[in-house]
């Protein structure tokens, strides 16, 4: 059976040497009395540096537990200090593999926490560095100091969360592995709970759903987002906003894409805690959680939560299992992101039916309608077609729709989509303004 404690350690396992140079940026000699000279450290810190970069890799933890305050002060100091990338390098690069060879290490930090040499503050400032080595590398420190339980104070929280959410926004400009510790930074902060109502009070899981959703090519951002929910997924006060249709449709359909057992088990295990909030159990009913399960339960599987996890979902699910409406399947589909030109769509008996039945789940599908629609989305024209369309036919079929649509703040994303470039997309804006004038 997986260890779930040891989730976040494994997902910030290091890649290939040959990524992080470890081998050549630790054993590379560096003159630590020239900063101090510079008065960037104290004569006894650069002493101490050049002691211990002379020790034998296997015994440098031990030797920074003879005299922990001396060896936190002088990394910290240096740290702060020198601006060099390549001591900078050997400092964070240091750290990172002594914190990753014992805990005990990143525990020696604790005391320093809340003082001018604060350790998390003062490896934090490393992120805005241009050197993504440094910057990967400070992230893992970053992570090992808090998992070690050591305290990092709220402004320093905010500066993290912004960080990666800034970064992400960002994410092509960085190496694979560079953004891969970047998120890794996130997955410590929520490790947390405390962090937790804030991150999601903040739009958190509209950060993570994207990724979940189109990042299928890059399996390890895709478990560190789920790593994410599922701890998110532990929060009571979270629980009942968590079980919702949003999330449950991009949980279940990356189910069907991935085949690595840690993200499958990542996401059942967060399934797992929600599936007893609310109208979970229909919910994934409808996003076709069963039939999925009932698939899965074919293979073999070497971790037994998998198991566990699945035979208990598909316990519960089953029984709300029931033959879906029209309604049910249209839900899917759009919460699927992949809409298509089904008969409902078109169908005036359809939204005839089914118009007052949008408000249930406070808009929920509405809601994805029209950020589909937004200009600038990574949705296919097609779908921002499909969208608009369907806006439309709401905003036909409900007695007040428009007032609905009006409230949701829509209007202003169906205007900028009559400039469109696809002819199908300006048609059926032109189309939605129509409705809307006219109802």
């Amino acid at each position: 059976m997986v260890d779930r404690a040891n989730i976040l350690e494994e997902s910030n396992s290091l890649s290939a040497d040959s990524i992080w140079n470890t081998t050549e940026i630790r054993r590379k000699a560096h003159n630590w009395n020239q900063f101090r000279d510079a008065r960037l450290i104290s004569d006894r810190e650069a002493q101490l540096l050049s002691k211990f970069s002379k020790e034998p890799q296997t015994s440098q933890g031990a030797f920074a537990s003879e005299d922990p305050t001396a060896f936190c002060q002088a990394f910290l100091t240096a740290l702060k200090g020198i601006s060099s990338d390549e001591p900078t390098q050997y400092l964070v690069t240091t750290l990172d593999e002594l914190m990753k060879e014992s805990k005990d290490i990143a525990k020696l930090f604790k005391p320093m926490a809340g003082t001018t040499l604060d350790p998390v503050q003062t490896v934090s400032a490393l992120l805005t560095r241009g050197d993504e080595l440094v910057v990967a590398r400070a992230c893992n420190v970053v992570v090992h100091l808090l998992g070690a339980g050591v305290e990092a104070s709220a402004e320093t929280v905010r500066f993290l969360f912004d960080f990666v959410r800034r970064e992400s926004a960002n994410e092509s400009k960085r190496s694979k592995f560079c953004f891969v510790a970047i998120i890794g930074v996130l997955q410590g902060l929520l490790r947390d709970s405390k962090r937790r109502t804030s991150f999601y009070d903040d739009k958190g899981l509209q950060f993570l759903l994207p990724i979940i959703k189109t990042q299928s090519g890059n399996i390890q951002l895709v478990y560190q987002a789920c790593h994410c929910v599922w701890l998110l997924s532990f929060s009571p006060d979270l629980k009942p906003k968590l079980a919702d249709l949003q999330l449950a449709a991009v949980l279940t359909h990356a189910l069907k894409l991935v085949q690595k057992e840690k993200v499958i088990r990542m996401i059942l295990g967060a399934l797992v805690n929600l599936i007893e909030e609310g109208d979970m159990k229909v919910i994934l009913s409808v996003c076709g959680a069963h039939k999925l399960l009932e698939n899965m339960k074919q293979r073999t599987w070497a971790d037994e939560d998998i198991v566990s996890d699945m035979n208990l979902l598909l316990e519960r699910v089953s029984e709300n299992v029931e033959r879906r409406s029209n309604f049910d399947e249209y839900c899917k589909e759009v919460l699927s992101g992949e809409l298509e030109w089904t008969p409902m769509h078109r169908s005036q008996a359809f939204w005839e039916k089914n118009a007052v039945k949008f408000e249930d789940k406070d808009a929920q599908v509405l809601k994805v309608l029209v950020e589909i629609i937004k200009p600038g989305g990574r949705n296919e024209s097609k779908a921002v077609s499909i969208a608009l369309h369907d806006i439309g036919e709401f905003v036909k079929a409900h007695p007040t729709g428009k007032a609905i649509i009006t409230r949701l703040n829509a209007k202003p994303y169906i205007m900028q989509q009559l400039t469109s470039a696809d002819p199908d997309v300006n048609k059926e804006a032109l189309m939605c303004v129509q409705k809307l004038m006219v109802h």
